[in-house]
């Protein structure tokens, strides 16, 4: 038998394989240095530190503010500074209103003159209530600007904030009523998020603008902002989940919520003025445990201003996806899945950098059979979103259910925070490394990634593949057993 043919097609397969791997490139790959500290309790503190978000200064991208909650055993909130893009972090003071005695729900931004804006809420009485919502503004220089600002009055929950240029969005849930007793939960409908707006930097603010629908069950909302003046909030629907919203089940262990939740947006073209009716971003998400309402996994927004893209993402209840939006929120594209293997990632976090890469970050309990010990995964796109990259951000797992209230649910806080800047991107997040079961010490760390940008096509393997499928292509046309047959048959 004639083995020509059968190796001629083998190397014409072999060679278009070679010349198509060397056609893709290589992708972007991504290098973690070692954790930092964020949070400097004392060693014998047993804060519960959760929920961090971040703000990177535009005229100087080195410098990077991040906050965070204290959920246990004093609410409280925590500010820190890094000047060398997230390797290293010192404790920034915030000063409190007169009548203050702490903070919580902490959201910052920078504007467009580097001024540092911290909004927050302090809580007081037998329940811990919001009493009011502050802004204090801090000079270039991370200097505190006067006194904190009162933007509203007492019931302000879950605070969010935006800035563009020196207009200031700020973003809560303004309750009507709240339902305080072992643990706390929003009153009967409606508590509707709203928004005001400044045009001096902060210092005066409209009247609140209704952004949610009445009777819609609408927590944990982002507040996003374009230069253009739109404006998007995005927020967790917990649809007709009245036991979450108003914490019915009093904090004690138990089955997760029926469900199904939803996330949900709502657009304003007028600079916040305004704003459209609620669109669905996803529908069908799954609780993966019962969890107070301070506590609701927030899903993640990020804007692309440069290329007009939106970005969302989420735990399903068992991974974390995202999706994408190229018409300001109107539709968005089928989510996709994240990591590389499925279960257990929750809680994530989103940036987008300069060059539109976006990171997403999250917690992944996937290598623990017992689904427990969590590592942070940090996955990075450079297309749009479609295909991604993975690194492990932790130095080693840690356990996720210290800080939890029941013992018996993982409660880490509502989100991470990610940002993320040329060839680099920054995730804090809180880390259970330094506590135990009985302490509940819980720290916020932070892992700064180095993202090395692909190659093109590789031209060796791609001139070598090629070469070598157009030779199995040629000793294949010539040793064709039908060819040779022919060539013995005369007319």
């Amino acid at each position: 038998m004639n083995s020509r043919p059968g190796v001629a097609i083998g190397a014409l397969v072999a060679g278009a394989g070679l010349a198509l791997f060397g056609l893709q490139g290589r992708g972007a790959s991504l290098h973690p240095a070692p954790t930092q500290q964020v949070s400097d309790d004392p060693q014998l503190a047993i804060n519960v530190n959760t929920s961090p978000v971040v703000a990177v200064d535009p005229r100087r991208p080195e410098v990077l503010v991040t906050a965070g909650r204290v959920d246990a055993p004093q609410l409280n909130c925590t500010l820190a500074v890094s000047t060398t893009r997230g390797e290293a972090w010192r404790r920034l003071d915030l000063p409190l209103a007169p009548d203050a005695t702490n903070c919580f729900w902490p959201a910052i931004a920078f504007d467009g003159d580097g001024n540092l804006l911290v909004l927050y809420t302090p809580t007081g009485g037998p329940f811990n209530l919001p009493t009011a919502l502050r802004l204090q503004r801090f000079t270039p220089e991370l200097v505190a600007d006067g006194a904190p600002l009162l933007v509203s009055g007492p019931l302000t929950f879950q605070p969010r904030l935006a800035v563009e240029g020196r207009r200031v969005l700020v973003s809560w849930i303004q309750a009507s009523e709240v339902r305080a007793t072992k643990s706390l939960g929003f009153g009967p409908p409606p508590n509707p998020i709203v928004v005001v707006r400044s045009e001096d930097g902060g210092r005066t603010f409209s009247r609140p603008v209704t952004v949610s629908e009445p009777g819609r069950l609408a927590v944990q909302p982002t507040l996003l902002a374009w230069p253009d003046g739109r404006v998007l909030v995005g927020a967790l629907d917990l649809v007709d989940d009245r036991t979450t919203y108003q914490s019915l089940h009093e904090g004690q262990p138990g089955p997760p919520p029926a469900g199904p939740w939803r996330i949900v947006a709502w657009a304003s073209t007028d600079g916040g003025s305004t704003f459209g009716p609620a669109r669905t971003v996803a529908d069908g998400v799954v609780p993966a445990q019962r969890v107070l309402i301070d506590l609701a996994p927030a899903p993640a927004f990020a804007v692309d201003g440069a290329r007009g893209r939106l970005y969302a993402s989420w735990e399903t209840g068992r991974d974390v996806v995202l999706a994408r939006s190229d018409d300001g929120g109107g539709s968005w594209t089928t989510p996709r899945r994240l990591g590389p293997s499925a279960g257990g990632q929750f809680l994530p976090g989103i940036g987008v950098a300069p060059d539109g890469r976006v990171d997403v970050a999250y917690y992944d309990r996937s290598g623990d059979p017992d689904d427990v010990l969590a590592n942070v995964v940090m996955a990075s796109s450079s297309d749009g979103g479609r295909a991604f990259t993975t690194t492990t951000l932790t130095d080693a797992p840690f356990d996720s259910m210290v800080g939890s209230f029941n013992g018996d649910d993982v409660m880490l806080g509502s989100h991470m925070a990610v940002a993320s800047g040329a060839g680099r991107a920054t995730a804090i997040w809180a880390d259970t490394a330094r506590g135990n079961r009985v302490n509940n010490i819980v720290d916020l760390v932070s892992a700064t990634v180095e993202v090395r940008s692909g190659a093109g096509a590789r031209v060796p393997l791609v001139a070598g593949g090629g070469l070598l499928a157009v030779l199995g292509a040629v000793v294949t046309a010539r040793s064709w057993p039908g060819r040779a047959a022919g060539r013995g048959r005369r007319p």
